[in-house]
């Protein structure tokens, strides 16, 4: 499929179902494996749309072009350019390392059958033999608030499997979930927390300013990987530094 149907299959994307607030807990089994301090709602959100409108298509995408998502409407409530999902919140975390090691195992031949005839490397290169150190959270329960069509996202949630990086290897395996109506709308500030997502400076109000609050240059909308999206922002609560306290060296 080209990139112009491509395209217009996610712009194609609307959601017109009516909004509340509401909390979403996650089970899991740790640990949860995580490139940065937050994992995103609404990029959760998204990458499940992207799914369920793309279809096979999903799993065979253009590697080096950069769609757009400004028109794609997710079942989230949205304020300008920015949707009511908070981040996780991560009960009673710890922090731990795990060391990731990635090999080419001969298996791999059977999906590069061009390598059974000639020499590659894997000391340098594509094949390369690497081995990552990632941060991971130990925790039991992973808390998520928003404005949002309920219907929509109990349908779209059963086929969430995990959270987190590293999926392939068990990380973040959702044991359960439940989804729960709120008589207000935490996505943005919770009383007692603090900021609850990344908010952009033009939506940012004197009254989400609290003591301590941290601004930094970071992504506000996913995905949260395109650095298109980033720019000043009050940034939620980092409980990367609350885990610190139980910090643990480790390995996998």
């Amino acid at each position: 499929m080209r990139i112009k149907e491509i395209q217009e299959k996610i712009d194609s994307y609307k959601d017109e179902g009516s909004y509340q607030p509401l909390k979403i807990e996650f089970k899991v089994r740790p640990p949860l494996y995580v490139g940065s301090p937050w994992i995103q709602f609404d990029g959760v959100i998204q990458y499940l749309c992207l799914r369920d409108v793309l279809g096979e298509i999903f799993y065979d995408l253009p590697t080096f072009h950069l769609f757009d998502f400004d028109k794609m409407q997710l079942p989230i409530k949205r304020t300008e350019d920015v949707y009511h999902a908070s981040v996780g919140i991560y009960n009673r975390p710890a922090l731990k390392t795990s060391k990731i090691y990635k090999r080419f195992e001969e298996y791999y031949l059977q999906f590069h059958p061009e390598l059974k005839r000639r020499k590659y490397n894997i000391s340098s290169g594509y094949y390369k033999n690497h081995m990552l150190t990632l941060p991971i959270i130990i925790t039991d329960k992973v808390t998520f608030y928003t404005c949002a069509n309920k219907k929509r996202l109990e349908e779209l949630l059963p086929h969430l499997t995990h959270l987190g990086m590293k999926t392939s290897i068990g990380g973040g395996k959702i044991r359960k979930y439940k989804v729960t109506e709120e008589s207000t709308d935490q996505s943005f500030y919770k009383d007692g927390y603090g900021a609850t997502r990344p908010i952009p400076s033009h939506l940012i109000s004197r009254q989400l300013i609290d003591e301590g609050a941290v601004f930094m240059n970071m992504a506000y909308k996913p995905p949260y990987w395109d650095k298109r999206n980033v720019t000043m922002c009050l940034a939620p609560k980092n409980q990367f530094e609350e885990a610190m306290g139980n910090i643990v060296e480790g390995e996998k």
